[in-house]
């Protein structure tokens, strides 16, 4: 089974690294024409190196800080004007900071929704009028398993991936018929940045160390360890795909089996 993404446009928020980063390798080296962002633009260029190596083609590559409206369209109109369109969209975000209700400040849950929230909705609607014309799109969102199962300490994102949830079942019924299809994604454990800065503050709390902190939870997951972001790549290239054409509005986790609800 091929997954021939050629002539597509693919659009990854927040894609210097991480499950982004993975996400956009794998969507280039299925031939589609990438665009990333990030607020970094040390990260921006050290990532379109990456990308390029693994699958030989370089991305478009744009600063914007997504939790920002003028910043991400922005983003997006330069993707339009340089390629013509945009038929994927990857709704991804860095997680908001982990805490409980009484560590968080006002201002807390204003970035998060914006960050984790608004910049999907903006994004989505900026593409559906596209992809609608061409009567072909992809729109996935990455998100976490705290939607089925919350994750003590993620507060933040519990409540507003939950929303995006909704969010995406919502438009999944909305645009069937126009040729577009909607996924979201549970992500568990991956081996990123954003699980070594959750397993710095989970260690210290434990008063363990974080080569130990890992161990042990890797070891909760049925296959024993975390998952690289290729791995997230692979899932969403066959869903960016004509392969999963008679799919959409689903909620799917890659997770090493860490959920132990029915998903």
């Amino acid at each position: 089974m091929n997954i021939d993404l050629k002539g597509k446009v693919a659009v990854v928020l927040a894609g210097s690294s991480g499950i982004g980063k993975g996400v956009a390798k794998v969507l280039s080296s299925a031939g589609a024409k990438v665009a990333i962002c990030s607020r970094s633009e040390d990260r921006l260029n050290k990532a379109s190196i990456e990308i390029e190596d693994y699958s030989g083609f370089k991305p478009l590559i744009y600063s914007s800080d997504i939790s920002k409206k003028e910043s991400l369209i922005s983003f997006l109109n330069k993707v339009k004007s340089d390629y013509g369109s945009i038929d994927i969209l990857i709704n991804n975000a860095g997680g908001p900071p982990p805490g409980n209700l009484m560590d968080l400040d006002d201002l807390s849950f204003e970035k998060a929704h914006n960050l984790t929230l608004m910049s999907s909705i903006y994004a989505t609607k900026y593409v559906a009028s596209i992809m609608s014309d061409n009567n072909w799109g992809r729109i996935i969102f990455i998100s976490s398993t705290g939607v089925k199962s919350i994750i003590e300490g993620l507060l933040l994102s519990n409540i507003y991936r939950s929303a995006v949830a909704g969010f995406a079942k919502s438009i999944s019924a909305e645009f069937g018929n126009m040729g577009l299809r909607v996924h979201n994604i549970l992500s568990g454990p991956f081996d990123t940045a954003r699980v070594k800065q959750l397993g710095d503050k989970a260690s210290k709390s434990k008063g363990i160390s974080f080569d130990k902190w890992k161990e042990e939870a890797e070891a909760n997951t049925p296959l024993g360890r975390f998952g690289d972001p290729l791995e997230m790549g692979n899932l969403v290239a066959f869903l960016s795909s004509d392969l999963s054409s008679y799919m959409t509005g689903t909620t799917i986790a890659i997770d090493g089996g860490a959920l132990k609800t029915v998903t």
